[in-house]
């Protein structure tokens, strides 16, 4: 760590520390990153749980599960369920589905899913 990116470190807010770590962790994993996301194509995305909603939707009972990386975030939606084990907030999660624009987020409905380690403590 050289003193110029120390100097900037401190200098940051911690939302933009939070939003380099996400990049740079899920930006060696190659996949696509959120913002770039095009709705209705098939995509594999990988982020950090940042919130998990037990929702009804249209009577049925929905687990969604928002998911950001530091570029954007998406809301993974599994209808009829109320949980997933491992599906916790601050669990990394690769995501594989077709997105698409619903109000103003994008959503995964039943995507596949693999759950990532816990990083490394530095």
């Amino acid at each position: 760590m050289g003193v110029k990116s120390l100097g900037q470190r401190l200098k940051a807010s911690v939302d933009d520390l939070q939003r380099a770590r996400l990049v740079e962790r899920f930006g060696a994993l190659g996949v696509t990153p959120i913002g770039a996301v095009v709705a209705r194509r098939p995509v594999r995305i990988g982020g950090e749980i940042h919130r998990v909603i037990i929702a009804p939707r249209h009577g049925v009972a929905t687990l969604e599960v928002v998911v950001a990386d530091g570029t954007g975030s998406i809301t993974a939606v599994f209808s009829g369920r109320r949980s997933i084990v491992g599906i916790e907030h601050g669990r990394a999660v690769l995501l594989d589905g077709v997105a698409f624009a619903e109000r103003d987020r994008l959503v995964i409905l039943n995507p596949a899913y693999t759950l990532i380690a816990p990083a490394a403590a530095p």
